[in-house]
């Protein structure tokens, strides 16, 4: 459905039409799909699940077009007021005149007036579209990763939802879906306990999730019905995502599955269920790490029946480059 936000004026002095498509929407899949195909790859995947399907999140393509013609384009994907800002992209005929930020502008008003909480994205740190988005309201995560985040309500309101859903108690294990894309980097770009996130998928120290779970999701969307799931999520029925585990096959050695296991600090006694929920084949070897400042981690293996092996001093450290630097335990399960 295309909705109408008013049209823009750029440098040039010439008014263009802005809207947002709220996905999916059969007549402007094409369109977008060739405005956006020189992503590439799993990104063109996903704007075309995102376009044709209705997957569960709100899915809002915003453009700046001439007569149904998209020459600016900015996405983001939402679940309950949390989500990704992303595939910000102009015709390079059309650079230079204003359209990504005045678009950028619109997007961003709409989105504190539906009440939205929370926006994400990642940038190289001190771009021109760093300075762009830190002028909007983004910053920073951490200093210097170009992972930001843009918040419309108290920070430490917004930092206490893993914490407040805990105390109602409820929350589901699913396999991983389009459901848990925009809100997963919720947890792992967190400033909680443990940089070793997710060791087989790079998710060290605050990380966004964003192009990371994209073939985790794929791989659930063709597994079979019966087949044990790759990857599954805990998420709370107000959307917050509250745990992650995978089990991934290990990029060099063949017949060993690398499990991974992170979850909020308040959940961490829904570990266990995670893990069992892979349904891992006993035939199969595991290794683990975790980070040795996190002890929960360490016991969530130990539980699945992993035994620590080693433990690597500074081993792990941020993409920041921050200095912050954690020793790994090693865990490993031998095959029955």
């Amino acid at each position: 459905m295309l909705t109408s936000l008013g049209t823009v004026t750029l440098k040039s002095g010439e008014r263009v039409s802005a809207a947002v498509v709220r996905a999916p929407d059969a007549e402007w899949a094409p369109k977008l799909e060739r405005f956006l195909a020189h992503k590439g790859g799993i990104w063109n995947w996903q704007n075309s699940e995102l376009l044709r399907h209705d997957v569960g999140v709100e899915a809002r393509f915003h453009v700046l077009h001439r007569g149904g013609i998209p020459f600016a384009h900015i996405l983001t994907a939402e679940l309950d007021g949390v989500g990704l800002f992303g595939h910000v992209y102009t015709d390079p005929a059309d650079r230079g005149q204003g359209a990504s930020s005045s678009l950028q502008t619109l997007l961003i008003d709409d989105f504190r007036r539906r009440g939205g909480r929370a926006l994400y994205l990642h940038t190289d740190h001190g771009s021109q579209a760093y300075r762009l988005y830190q002028r909007a309201g983004f910053v920073d995560l951490e200093p210097g990763s170009g992972d930001m985040r843009l918040l419309n309500m108290d920070a430490a309101a917004f930092d206490r939802l893993g914490a407040d859903a805990a105390e109602a108690g409820e929350a589901t294990i699913a396999p991983l879906g389009w459901r848990h894309w925009p809100t997963s980097s919720v947890l792992f770009a967190g400033d909680q306990p443990g940089i070793v996130r997710a060791a087989a998928l790079g998710l060290v120290g605050r990380s966004l999730t964003e192009g990371h779970f994209l073939p985790l999701i794929q791989a659930e969307r063709a597994r079979a019905a019966d087949e044990a799931p790759g990857a599954v999520a805990l998420q709370s029925p107000g959307g917050v995502f509250l745990g992650f585990a995978s089990r991934q096959p290990h990029p060099h050695w063949p017949g060993i599955d690398v499990l991974d296991c992170y979850c909020h600090p308040a959940w961490w006694r829904r570990a266990g269920d995670l893990i069992a929920a892979l349904r891992i084949d006993p035939k199969r070897r595991l290794i683990a790490h975790a980070d040795a400042r996190c002890p929960q981690q360490a016991r969530a293996f130990e539980q699945a029946g992993l035994q620590r092996v080693a433990t690597v001093p500074g081993l792990a450290g941020s993409a920041t480059g921050s200095g912050d630097r954690a020793d790994v335990a090693m865990f490993v399960r031998a095959a029955t």
